[in-house]
């Protein structure tokens, strides 16, 4: 696929995650051979125990990314937008193969574009030796952030956890208007059920309450994070390095609010955005 083809705003994403990393001439060259599908709405894009013989990146459009979990119930461990990376995350099957860790679906109608492990396995053995150090220096503190986050989620309410996830919602897919930052996602109570691992009728109930403390609003399926300027802002989450570098727990000068024996704290899940 021709680079031309491939939007303005994706390459320039693109390069922002991976250039810290890779020499500039590896990242043009990863970005210029690739397959691009189109996937519509509500789409299969892969399954836990697929083949995990390629990397994907979202384009264009909104990925869920779950968890299966035994039972027949699911996490949503992310959602996912342009220039973020899926199937990375994997694990070894009986059989000794590599395979799918999580599950994908389109959220939205979506272009993806598809790289083999195969050839991201031939641009790296391009690195010098110092270009790999760096390079798994790099992966180390992004796993490392990684843990830290869901240490720290698994530790708090979920009246925290949602607040949380409307943060990172907003720094990630938010739009500011006057009066506050508008989520471009239209989530359901039960998506952010699935996020913070409650059932629905409590994330009803803390949306509610949100509301009418005036840090939420509605408008049509969608929320807006209300202004809050006497707020000081909230310390980072330890979210990933890579992809949100700046992300903190508030935005627009709003933070969750830590109690000393929070009410209702979840089960020992692992959740991320």
């Amino acid at each position: 696929m021709d680079l031309s083809a491939f939007p303005e705003e994706s390459q320039q994403r693109l390069r922002a995650l991976l250039q810290p990393w890779l020499p500039k001439e590896l990242v043009d060259e990863l970005i210029e051979h690739h397959t691009s599908v189109t996937y519509s709405k509500d789409s299969i894009i892969f399954l836990q125990g697929s083949p995990a013989d390629l990397i994907f990146w979202v384009v264009s459009g909104l990925v869920k990314i779950y968890c299966p979990l035994s039972g027949g119930g699911r996490t949503l461990v992310k959602l996912a937008g342009p220039a973020d990376l899926l199937g990375h995350i994997d694990f070894v099957d009986p059989e000794r193969r590599r395979a799918q860790a999580f599950e994908a679906h389109a959220l939205t109608k979506c272009s993806i574009a598809i790289v083999t492990r195969e050839q991201l396995n031939r641009l790296l053995q391009k690195l010098d030796p110092q270009q790999l150090i760096r390079l798994v220096e790099g992966v180390n503190t992004y796993w490392s952030s990684m843990a830290q986050r869901f240490a720290t989620f698994l530790g708090i309410s979920f009246r925290e956890r949602l607040e949380m996830t409307f943060g990172d919602l907003a720094a990630k897919f938010g739009v500011r208007d006057t009066r506050g930052t508008l989520l471009m996602p239209e989530l359901s109570h039960v998506d952010l059920a699935e996020m913070i691992g409650s059932s629905r009728p409590m994330v009803s109930r803390l949306v509610n309450e949100m509301i009418e403390e005036g840090i939420l609003a509605r408008r049509g399926k969608q929320y807006v994070l209300l202004n809050r300027p006497n707020l000081s802002s909230g310390a980072n989450t330890g979210s990933s390095q890579v992809r949100e570098p700046s992300r903190t727990n508030g935005h627009n000068g709003w933070q969750p609010t830590m109690s000393a024996q929070p009410e209702g704290r979840g089960p020992a899940r692992i959740r991320s955005l």
